[in-house]
């Protein structure tokens, strides 16, 4: 039986928050080369990277100037620490994720990826496949870091999955 959807999203009971977020737009993962990292960013993602400083690298979304506007929203920025040795080393379930624009951008990203595993030092890449609404293949990096190359149609984005609301009885035991 499915419950009923909340036409707004609302916090759970009680809920009280000390933040007021506008973007949830950073996040950090290890490497033992911050130089393999970058040219798996840049060659294999397509994504745009900095070393702002020794051992450490910034990833964003292509296509921004200082001052300009945002190319994409919401913006993001991950960031790569080099370290000697991975200590945790990542199950899939902690992965990036990278958007494409169609089902045939993952099906070529997979072929390109999957050629080029070796040359990057990548693990297993997973084949595409559909699953929770999303057509979307996983590999993991020389570090132990998943990726994920997703794509979404714009009724499955994950704006218009939280405009859904809870779609599990809170008061269900």
């Amino acid at each position: 039986m499915n419950a009923p959807a909340m036409t707004q999203a609302k916090p759970a009971s009680g809920a009280t928050s000390h933040v007021t977020p506008t973007a949830l737009i950073s996040g950090t993962f290890v490497t033992r080369d911050i130089a393999r990292a970058r040219r798996m960013c840049e060659g294999l993602l397509g994504l745009e990277c900095v070393e702002p400083e020794k051992g450490v690298l910034l990833i964003r979304e292509r296509g921004h100037e200082a001052g300009g506007k945002l190319a994409g929203e919401p913006y993001w920025v991950l960031e790569a620490r080099e370290v000697t040795q991975v200590e945790v080393p990542q199950e899939m379930l902690n992965h990036w994720g990278v958007f494409v624009s169609s089902q045939a951008a993952v099906d070529e990203a997979f072929e390109k990826i999957s050629a080029q595993q070796k040359e990057f030092g990548l693990g297993r890449v997973q084949k595409p496949r559909f699953r929770y609404g999303s057509y979307a293949f996983y590999f993991v990096d020389g570090d132990s870091n998943w990726w994920e190359i997703e794509y979404r149609t714009p009724e499955l984005l994950y704006t218009s999955l939280r405009q859904k609301g809870d779609q599990v009885d809170p008061n269900a035991p």
